[in-house]
């Protein structure tokens, strides 16, 4: 008995299949996703979409069809998807090894490509391996499933699949939450996110495991951990409190910990937890008794500045009063006269630096005197310094030899060449490193292609840099990146021009792949900066005009000036 090679098959709700057609077999996507909580083993208030085992007498098409759509059952380690399966392929099959997300406006095609043989055609748009770290496509990008078929007991089974699931973009967004699992930087003083998706069904389970595993390659060097590592870490259990507060049983590894680690690792515990959105209130506790953060003082999650600056007319300006009928203050005594740009202030107010306005300078400075005004590099091109916490301003020529300049707040005599390998033979137009001093945002032109990469700063435990780790590629889908900064820990702003219209356009882009457009820019705009605790974007063009958004539209100010940004 022959696969019957010409079956129309449709799907209702997540996984029934019903109706048969003349054609080559298509399977529509764009059904409804219904949904109910979990019990038992699953985290609470988990969703849950039903999938259908293999009805009887099933042909070859519809047992892949279900198959595909069977992913959405995860219980009992995805028992309905093995039923569609024969024994030996159930047993071979690793459902967790990566997830292709599909485009749920079009639909699943099946053909036979030979006798026991069939294949099935879908538009993926995503991919997530199995840490859960989401790779966005260009686009919905055609991919081919090949399968094996054969008869077991008169029935059609899969005796060869590929190994992952297949999730709609709707199942997959309501199964699957981002999440960040916060690793610490060298100095122990911040939180560093990493981004993941991972299976609400499982809650806490999956973020301890995360954590225990340590974190994705590019963050690998770059940042430490306190979570223990071995058996008896994931042993998490979650309840309701009384109030409707997720209650998390801390495992017995880390609150055994000394004060020190004990404290480093709850904080990254219930941060990483509350990043989870069906666990966003949450409290940690030991035999029923809540562990407090207040009194030993939990590591903080590393947030933007707030406070506008720019570059005047000459020096650094504030820009927290536009509207007022005075001159906008200087903030870099040394630099108060002397025409600058792209001006950086670290977080903590104090060390400052500049560039001069041909880019061939970059000088540093201090908001209060504290660093003497120095020419700390002399060259052609340099991006805009950027400034981090552990007091060294970043800057590179144009053309790259595989290192950025680490420039220090201490004195020439501390300069350093930081190793970037990738980067050599490349024009590099921008970077930016974000609050917590670990990891950089680096847009740069190889080839006459832009590429904006995330990588991470490797120090030791004084701050001290000493190389970039290999980068990700961060995909904005805009035909040329013109600028980007950090908005917040996790949410970059991107300045750049529609691939269709060639149109100057902006936007908030998570690093778990979630984008929000901005109103389009001002023309000529040339440098767009933002802040989530601010709540504003600014955007200069090349004639000093400055102009602010909340999201609603752009509003001009009376201060002229260059080169936003915040600290």
């Amino acid at each position: 008995m022959r696969p019957d090679r010409r079956t129309v098959l449709h799907a209702l709700g997540a996984a029934a299949l019903l109706g048969l057609g003349a054609g080559c077999a298509r399977i529509p996507v764009d059904s409804g996703i219904d949904s109910r909580s979990l019990t038992g083993s699953s985290h609470p208030g988990a969703p849950y979409v039903r999938a259908l085992p293999p009805a009887d007498g099933a042909t070859a098409q519809e047992v892949l069809a279900g198959f595909v759509q069977a992913g959405v059952g995860s219980e009992d380690d995805f028992a309905v998807a093995r039923a569609y399966l024969t024994e030996e392929a159930s047993a071979g099959w690793d459902p967790e090894a990566r997830i292709t997300i599909y485009s749920g406006s079009q639909e699943l095609q099946v053909r036979e490509e030979s006798e026991g043989r069939l294949v099935l055609g879908l538009q993926a748009v995503a991919v997530v391996d199995a840490r859960g770290v989401r790779s966005a496509l260009a686009g919905p990008t055609p991919q081919e499933l090949a399968v094996a078929v054969e008869e077991v007991e008169d029935q059609w089974r899969l005796s060869e699949v590929p190994d992952g699931i297949f999730l709609s973009e709707a199942a997959f967004e309501t199964l699957y939450s981002p999440a960040r699992l916060y690793f610490l930087d060298a100095r122990e003083r911040h939180l560093v996110p990493d981004h993941r998706w991972l299976p609400l069904r499982r809650g806490a389970t999956a973020v301890l495991e995360g954590l225990a595993a340590g974190p994705v390659s590019f963050l690998e060097g770059a940042v430490g951990s306190q979570i223990p590592r071995g058996s008896g870490i994931t042993e998490a259990e979650v309840e309701s409190g009384a109030d409707g507060t997720a209650q998390v049983e801390v495992p017995g590894v880390i609150t055994g910990l000394a004060a020190e680690p004990r404290r480093l690792a709850l904080s990254q515990l219930e941060s990483s937890l509350r990043s989870l959105r069906s666990l966003s209130v949450v409290r940690l506790v030991q035999d029923g008794r809540e562990l407090s953060l207040e009194e030993d003082g939990r590591v903080e999650r590393a947030l933007p500045g707030h406070r506008p600056i720019a570059a005047g007319p000459t020096g650094v300006i504030s820009l927290a009063d536009p509207g007022s009928a005075d001159p906008p203050p200087q903030l870099v005594p040394d630099l108060a006269g002397q025409e600058i740009a792209s001006p950086a202030i670290a977080p903590d107010g104090g060390l400052a630096a500049a560039s001069s306005l041909d880019g061939a300078q970059v000088l540093i400075a201090s908001t209060d005197g504290s660093v003497p005004l120095r020419e700390a590099a002399t060259g052609t091109g340099f991006v805009p310094p950027r400034i981090d916490g552990a007091g060294w301003v970043w800057t590179s020529v144009g053309s790259s030899a595989g290192a950025l300049l680490a420039l220090s707040g201490r004195g020439a005599e501390h300069d350093a060449k930081v190793d970037a390998p990738w980067l050599a033979g490349r024009e590099v137009r921008a970077l930016d490193i974000a609050a917590d001093d670990t990891r950089m945002l680096v847009l740069s032109d190889e080839a006459g292609e832009g590429r904006l990469e995330l990588c991470a700063v490797v120090r030791d435990a004084e701050g001290v840099p000493s190389a970039l780790t290999e980068p990700i590629l961060v995909r904005t889908f805009y035909a040329d990146v013109r600028q980007v900064s950090w908005y917040d820990e996790g949410t970059v702003v991107v300045l750049g021009t529609d691939p269709g219209t060639g149109e100057l356009r902006a936007q908030l882009q998570d690093l778990s792949g979630t984008i929000e457009p901005l109103p389009t820019p001002p023309p000529g705009t040339v440098r767009l900066t933002g802040s989530v605790v601010a709540e504003t974007v600014w955007a200069a063009d090349a004639e000093g005009n400055l102009r602010r958004t909340d999201g609603e539209g752009w509003r001009g100010v009376e201060v002229t000036g260059r080169d936003p940004g915040f600290y």
